[in-house]
Order: C-alpha cells, then sequence, then structure tokens
C-alpha cells in the first residue's frame, strides 16, 4: 500500500484506499488529491492551497479532465495556476490537450503556465498544435518553461524547485544508455514542502528532493527491486526507504493487476 496512515494529532492526514488511488493528505495548509496512478495508464496529482483557493497539477495524465470533473468541483476552471510536466511518456502528459480544450471552451481567462523538462518534446508539440490550431479564439495566455536541473518558478501561490532525475524510456534507439529529459519537483505553499519524484530510478537528485519535505510522493513501479541497472523507476524497497527522509509520504504509480 501506500504511506503510513498519521494519527489524528500529526500534521498531515492521509487517505489510501487501494494501490492506484485515489489518496488524498492535507494539513492546515495544503490538501493532496491523486485521483489515479498507474504506470502506463496515468498519473494526475492536485495540490489545493488551502489559503487562496488555487491548485497546482503536478502531471496530468490520460483521463485527467474526468478526473478532476468526477471530483464535483468546477473551480479548476479559473483556479489552475500551474502545471508542472515530469517528462514527456503519455501516462505523464497525455490529458493535456483535453484538459487546455475543456479551459478554452469553459471561457478560462487567468493565464496558466506550464513547467517542462529541457526539450519535452512531447508536451512542446501538444502546446504549440494546439496554440497553433485556436490562437485567434482561446480566451486566455498560456506559457511553458522549461526548467533545468536546480532551477525554480514561482508564482504568487506556489514557489517550485526542480531537480533532473534518471528515468530511461524506450525512446533509446541503441544500446547506449541515454536518459529522456525528466523533473522531479518540489513545491512550497505557504510553509508546507511537497516533493514529487516524477519517474526516476536511484539518483541523488531524488534523495535531496524529498529530504525533509512534509510530504514526498514517490512512484515505486517494480515490485522487486531489478539487477539491471538500465531501468527506469524505482522498486518498492527503494521507495519504502527513501520515504524516511520525509515527514510524511504517499507511493504511487503502480502496474495495474490485470489479467493477460
Amino acid at each position: 500500500m501506500g504511506g503510513p496512515l498519521p494519527s489524528s494529532n500529526e500534521p498531515g492526514v492521509a487517505n489510501l484506499n487501494s494501490e492506484l488511488g485515489p489518496f488524498t493528505w492535507e494539513n492546515d495548509e495544503v490538501r493532496v488529491n491523486i485521483p489515479y496512478s498507474a504506470a502506463g495508464v496515468s498519473t494526475t496529482i492536485l495540490l489545493t492551497s488551502k489559503f487562496t483557493g488555487k491548485i497546482m497539477l503536478l502531471d496530468i495524465g490520460d483521463g485527467a479532465l474526468r478526473d478532476l470533473l468526477a471530483m464535483g468541483r468546477l473551480d479548476f476552471i479559473t483556479e489552475i495556476d500551474m502545471i508542472a510536466i515530469s517528462h514527456g511518456h503519455f501516462d505523464h502528459m497525455g490529458g493535456l490537450h483535453s484538459l487546455l480544450g475543456f479551459l478554452r471552451m469553459m471561457n478560462r481567462k487567468e493565464m496558466l503556465h506550464i513547467l517542462l523538462p529541457p526539450n519535452c518534446v512531447e508536451a512542446i508539440e501538444v502546446i504549440k498544435g494546439f496554440r497553433g490550431v485556436y490562437s485567434e479564439t482561446l480566451p486566455f495566455a498560456f506559457l511553458y518553461h522549461e526548467l533545468s536541473d536546480g532551477t525554480g518558478f514561482d508564482t504568487d501561490f506556489f514557489k517550485v524547485s526542480a531537480r533532473q532525475v534518471e528515468h530511461f524510456g524506450m525512446e533509446c534507439p541503441t544500446d547506449e544508455e541515454v536518459l529522456m529529459p525528466a523533473l522531479g519537483y518540489r513545491v512550497k505553499v505557504g510553509g508546507t514542502i511537497i516533493a514529487y519524484t516524477g519517474d526516476t530510478r536511484p539518483c541523488s537528485a531524488i534523495e535531496d528532493l524529498i529530504r525533509g519535505a512534509d510530504l514526498a510522493i514517490i512512484e515505486a513501479t517494480h515490485k522487486e527491486t531489478p539487477e539491471s541497472s538500465r531501468r527506469a523507476h524505482l522498486s518498492e524497497s527503494e521507495a519504502t526507504s527513501l520515504a524516511k527522509l520525509a515527514k510524511d509520504h504517499l507511493i504511487i504509480h503502480r502496474i495495474p493487476d490485470i489479467e493477460r
């Protein structure tokens, strides 16, 4: 399952119903909702400031719009301040076009910021394509920002720093090890720090990312730790070990248990 359930006198309150979600966590400053997270399917994480009502999305996988609507609230139309995409795999950014289209249909007016790893071509092409088709009828402005290791981006509501993590994908066509552009994020909401690993194998960056965070959201796709170093994800034991560096944690991005 995921992270430990805090007792009532601890700062965070977590709810874990299954290995795929929904997951919730909150304290006095921020509410975290993860409606669904499954490796190779979709991951979307909502951070909502309790003081301002503003929302930040960490990744926006396939079905993200349906997940947002299923929560029974429409405030996200105006309140999403920022989207941070960890990398270009479809299960982490496949819902971007649908969300942008819905915000356009609902006549959103507010500026939207989208954070990306450098040269995240999958997300950049979606953004450019959407803007190219709808630029003359788009009621809101949106910008994308490519973040490199150790850089950050702040709005009035969320303070974000990025670390480059090590994610290996099928995009590598040779035997040489080529890692895809991928980031983990550390987000400050008020005085609360939320860390998100994205997809990664073990690396020093995620230790720095997680250390001291009020909540660490950690992927744990592998049931067992693979022997090969040429891999894309953490194992459950690695994620559990990393979680000790944070004050609380949620473990996500499991493989769905589906018969083939």
